[in-house]
């Protein structure tokens, strides 16, 4: 208990004094915003903690694990990636600190919160104008859609992953000052899933090779170069989480295939092996939508999913495949990673309950890209406006000139008749 509230009012203390940090550094972003955020996460990562009570997650089971010394009695017998990864983290904070299982969980609803003030500079710093989504700002729905800080509040990998993608995009965004913070977000996914990291790599490469703004030939040259040493470093841990040998990889799908067969055997299960592609993907990223919702969570969850689905329909439209054409190695890389995740993650993700969690890691990336194009269309919008605006003005100044034209030639024709008549008048006179 002393230790579930110290933890509690150390990381507010902490978050608050960061809040001020934060937004004296990154001039954009808003006190305000930063520390609603604090509130709003605090507010769902007890909403998982009250679910995890009734529902028993993978969040005790870690707890339990490192308390009994389920790997061996040592802090390095716990590390490893995937799972063993989560519990080496809590090690010694458990063991060492004498954290519970609740000072665990807000721990790791900490870090949560973290890639949430990560992820809200980027979206800052990369946007420039306000959009509404019927009457209310949408940059502030995206930074506080219900589902991404539900799963990112736990003791698990829901939260600390997504630590890992805010500092590694929030590097990518000024990479040659923020390198660091994009190593130590790339060790994190790694940790927690390689394959993971294998796309993110993968797609940043691919980001900084066919972008042509501000991107030196040396940075890419370098960026291939990384990318290709951690392709080779993590293919091994790749292949075992995956469950595939390297004979395997060029055969067929089966290994896969029953992977997502077992994973919807649960009462939330979708059994997916008998869907087309096209329909995994969308099971992944929209559904449940109301009437396949497993339970309450489930409805919930399909508000959010009814809402991904009216924004993604901003999409189709020709001008988004000329945008990612012309798009710098940042939007690149969160469109790739995002499509790769996601189609990797639809093969398997037979149980919407695990749809539901692990979608949340990633969708973040393509609300960033909705709203980096919809403040694309806005700036082409407005630079139209202004040169109509300015076409009009022309248009009024040289009608202007006609009038005030006419209206001199008018003056200096009657002048002339004038000077005409006087000398008639005159030559009339004399004769």
């Amino acid at each position: 208990m002393i230790s579930t509230l110290f933890t509690f009012i150390f990381l507010l203390a902490f978050s608050l004094w960061l809040s001020q940090r934060f937004s004296a550094h990154h001039p954009g972003t808003s006190v305000k915003t930063y520390r609603w955020l604090i509130l709003y996460h605090i507010v769902l990562s007890f909403a998982y903690y009250l679910y995890a009570l009734f529902n028993r997650s993978d969040s005790m089971f870690y707890y339990e694990k490192v308390e009994t010394d389920f790997r061996g009695a040592s802090w390095l017998d716990f590390y490893g990636v995937s799972t063993t990864f989560i519990e080496f983290v809590g090690y010694p904070f458990i063991k060492y600190l004498g954290f519970s299982y609740e000072a665990c969980m807000i721990l790791f609803a900490w870090f949560g919160l973290l890639g949430f003030f990560y992820f809200y500079i980027v979206l800052k710093e990369r946007l420039s104008y306000n959009h509404n989504f019927f009457g209310y700002d949408l940059l502030t729905i995206v930074l506080f859609l219900p589902n991404l800080h539900f799963w990112s509040g736990s003791f698990g990998k829901g939260s600390i992953i997504f630590l890992g993608f805010g500092l590694f995009f929030y590097s990518l965004n000024k990479i040659n000052e923020r390198w660091l913070a994009g190593v130590i977000g790339a060790i994190i996914i790694y940790h927690v899933r390689p394959h993971i990291l294998f796309v993110v790599m993968l797609a940043s490469a691919w980001g900084f090779i066919f972008s042509t703004k501000g991107i030196s030939w040396a940075l890419r040259f370098l960026v291939i170069l990384v990318s290709i040493g951690a392709f080779w470093y993590i293919k091994e841990d790749v292949l075992a989480l995956t469950g595939i040998s390297e004979d395997e990889i060029f055969q067929d799908s089966t290994t896969l295939s029953h992977r997502a067969f077992e994973l919807s055997k649960s009462g939330s299960g979708v059994d997916l092996t008998n869907y087309s592609f096209v329909m995994k993907v969308f099971t992944f990223w929209f559904r449940p939508l109301f009437v396949d919702a497993p339970g309450m969570l489930g409805i919930f969850v399909s508000f959010e999913n009814l809402f991904y689905l009216v924004i993604f329909s901003k999409l189709l439209r020709w001008d988004f495949i000329s945008f990612f054409k012309q798009s710098d190695h940042v939007v690149k890389a969160s469109v790739l990673t995002f499509l790769g995740v996601s189609f990797a993650l639809a093969q398997v993700s037979g149980n919407l309950g695990i749809a539901m969690r692990q979608k949340s890691q990633v969708m973040i990336l393509m609300m960033f890209v909705i709203l980096k194009f919809l403040d694309e269309q806005r700036y082409w919008e407005d630079l139209r406006k202004e040169q109509r605006e300015k076409t009009k003005a022309n248009r009024a100044e040289m009608a202007k000139r006609k009038v005030v034209g006419r209206k001199r030639g008018a003056v200096d024709n009657g002048q002339a008749g004038n000077g005409q008549l006087t000398m008639d008048n005159e030559g009339g006179h004399k004769t």
